[in-house]
């Protein structure tokens, strides 16, 4: 679990095993997943599922692949959201960093280097200023430093950064990686027990978010 606490620890990756054994399970409110009250917006229609994470945060590095492992199998009636979440104003440039990648198309090539690159320490990161050395890590990647200065700087990304803000904080989110269902369910690992037993636990939020509606 990463928390406001703990804003940066070390970690390493996991091989991603399976968690055909976490359908067998039950689960239960308070232990395994969380309720939401008031329910936080979501999208209507299909049942939204928001990965949140944080580029600072080493949980969410591993929890990463396997999260995306079960994306890839989400039923049709799922859509998926990705929110990052910045715990002090002075992490708002990571956020805003993945929906300037997010605009550049350059997410799949840039995002998980530039992750890594944070968590394993692999550049140095000023986090009472974190614009300029995250500029030069996209600049030493090849991305052009005045389109990346434009498009953080754009009015898209910053409303994304806000609008993600908003979300976190109706999900009542105070550690990550967490995982958000429906507007009304919230999971993550340090709640199931392992990163590779969430999905389980999500599937299972999934047809509770299904149940309720008419």
């Amino acid at each position: 679990m990463f928390s406001r606490r703990h804003l940066l620890l070390a970690g390493s990756l996991a091989p991603f095993a399976s968690s055909a054994f976490a359908a067998a399970r039950t689960y239960a409110a308070g232990k395994d997943y969380l309720t939401v009250s008031p329910q936080a917006p979501s999208a209507q229609g299909k049942i939204e599922v928001v990965e949140f994470f944080a580029y600072t945060c080493p949980h969410c590095l591993q929890f990463q692949p396997v999260f995306e492992a079960w994306a890839k199998t989400a039923p049709e009636d799922v859509v998926i959201r990705v929110c990052p979440v910045a715990w002090q104003p002075k992490y708002l440039p990571f956020t805003e960093t993945y929906f300037a990648l997010a605009a550049l198309g350059l997410l799949e090539k840039h995002s998980l280097p530039f992750f890594e690159s944070v968590i394993y320490q692999t550049r140095e990161y000023n986090y009472n200023n974190a614009s300029a050395d995250i500029r030069a890590f996209m600049t030493s990647q090849g991305v052009d430093g005045a389109l990346w200065d434009k498009t953080m700087n754009s009015f898209g990304v910053k409303n994304k950064a806000r609008i993600a803000s908003q979300l976190w904080r109706a999900y009542q989110i105070d550690s990550t990686p967490m995982v958000g269902v429906g507007g009304l369910y919230t999971t993550g690992p340090h709640l199931v027990g392992t990163k590779n037993a969430t999905p389980g636990c999500i599937d299972y939020l999934i047809e509770q978010v299904r149940r309720s509606r008419p």
